[in-house]
């Protein structure tokens, strides 16, 4: 780690940070036999072009439209858009921690500490929204800061970041509500209320912001209820082991300080308290209500928090490491390119599945289409089935077919994928391709719940072997297939 504490240390910042994501982004793509699910969630809300989905804000889908509309691989653009936010990320921990400290060699630390959590590699690729708080937050804090201190225009950064992290999750709502605390209560920050600009950052956040309200409002606010369904009343220490699986990291960290000589503590400067509050508050209080609401997905709230805190860590040292920090920086770093060689290593020698899991799907997609393309010689463009299995398609079928899911509020719950604007006369044109449930072949299969909602349509089967994985058992399956028009 060469100068650290010089100005021509930066370069190797972008370096580091570049040099991330590029390794993880093609680690990924050709080591990871399949995305997500949440991959189908993202382009099917970024095919409906609508200012909300049935589980987050438009920003999610937005990010999409590049791949939807451009032809790109959905494959390696997950990746791609993921590594390149966490990068992103990344250096605005280090700006944040820099700007914090004034140290160039604790703002390195505070970056490299996140090599020892999963939240900016392997645990950030299952999730369409995540990635987006990590890219910003950091960000958020150092605008917040530069508006405070030096300019007010800042805060119309602020607000661009502020709002399309709200746009990617909600949970941004408690850092907003936090700094609007502040601007009530904190002197210093009381005084952006004087400057023009600042009632302009608040109107670009409206602007932003506003549109998924009026889409809440029309669509029974069905996002808010997805969450509160996932939620149970009731005590529990399943958010206390989330949070000591989350944030570990700050464990080990905090060794390494008092180690080098340093301690930590509330810290004096009025900047470092502020972001501590803004961050630490709804940190608080989340963590408090998920200890009595059992909610399965709290790792997934906590996450983002970890890549955060980093830079509040730092913050938070009152008195400076003694010793040199360059062998600890050396070690963190190392441990980050053991991290990426380890999953490497663990995908492509497909230890415990790891390099196979799932990638039966591809096959089973690439034989409907075939059979498809056999029986009616016309591009593929809808698709149908039982559970979300028939859902792939959407990603993996190279004709890219939408879903022949009408969106239905009942029981007050959208489907999670659907298709806005289909019509009979769409389907009854183009025909679709169906997939019935799992393990059920076509003698058992009715495709009950493409009926319910397509009644008037006659399906014609075929029976079909899937695998999920080269060593699973063989199952028989059933396509359906509503011929298209001549």
């Amino acid at each position: 780690m060469p100068a650290i504490n010089q100005s021509i240390s930066n370069k190797y910042v972008y370096l580091w940070v570049i040099g991330y994501a590029i390794a993880w982004i093609l680690a990924s793509f050709y080591l990871d036999p399949t995305v997500p699910y949440d991959t189908v969630e993202a382009v099917n809300w970024g095919m409906n072009g609508e200012w909300g989905s049935p589980k987050n804000p438009w920003f999610v889908g937005m990010v999409m439209w590049p791949a939807i509309h451009l032809g790109i691989s959905y494959s390696f653009y997950w990746y791609f858009i993921h590594f390149i936010g966490i990068a992103f990320g990344l250096l605005g921990v280090w700006k944040l921690a820099y700007r914090l400290t004034g140290r160039r060699d604790l703002a390195w630390f505070a970056m490299l500490m996140l090599n020892l959590s999963g939240v900016i590699n392997f645990d950030i690729i299952p999730y369409n929204d995540n990635y987006i708080l990590v890219t910003f937050w950091a960000w958020i804090l150092y605008f917040f800061l530069r508006a405070v201190y030096d300019n007010p225009a800042w805060w119309l950064l602020f607000a661009l970041c502020a709002g399309l992290a709200t746009m990617g999750k909600y949970s941004t709502l408690a850092l907003v509500g936090s700094v609007f605390l502040l601007t009530l209560f904190v002197k210093q920050v009381r005084q952006s209320y004087r400057h023009p600009v600042f009632y302009l950052a608040i109107a670009l956040w409206f602007a932003i912001v506003l549109p998924n309200f009026f889409w809440l409002m029309a669509s029974d606010f069905s996002a808010f209820k997805w969450v509160d369904s996932q939620i149970d009343p009731g005590f529990n220490l399943h958010t206390t082991q989330a949070a000591l699986s989350v944030f570990y990291p700050l464990i080990i960290a905090a060794i390494i300080v008092y180690s080098c000589g340093g301690k930590l503590g509330w810290p004096k400067p009025l900047a470092n308290r502020m972001v501590n509050f803004i961050i630490l508050f709804p940190l608080v209080v989340i963590y408090g209500w998920f200890s009595f609401h059992d909610g399965g997905r709290i790792t997934e709230w906590l996450q983002p928090f970890m890549a955060v805190c980093a830079p509040l860590f730092i913050g938070s040292i009152t008195v400076m490491p003694k010793k040199p920090l360059r062998k600890p920086l050396i070690g963190l770093a190392f441990f980050g390119v053991l991290v990426l060689m380890g999953y490497s290593i663990v995908q492509s020698a497909n230890i415990r599945g790891a390099g196979q899991k799932f990638i039966g799907v591809k096959t089973l997609i690439a034989e409907g289409e075939q059979r498809w393309h056999q029986r009616y010689g016309t591009p593929l463009k809808y698709v149908g089935g039982e559970d979300n299995l028939h859902q792939w398609f959407i990603i993996y079928a190279k004709d890219r077919p939408h879903v022949i899911q009408p969106w239905t509020l009942e029981h007050h719950m959208p489907p999670n994928v659907y298709n806005r604007d289909i019509t009979e006369a769409e389907i009854r044109q183009n025909g679709a391709i169906l997939l019935g449930r799992k393990y059920d072949d076509c003698a058992h299969e009715n495709f009950d719940k493409v009926r319910k909602y397509w009644p008037q349509f006659t399906i014609e089967k075929e029976d079909v072997i899937y695998r999920s994985e080269p060593d699973a058992k063989p199952e028989t399956m059933c396509f359906g297939f509503i011929a298209p028009e001549k």
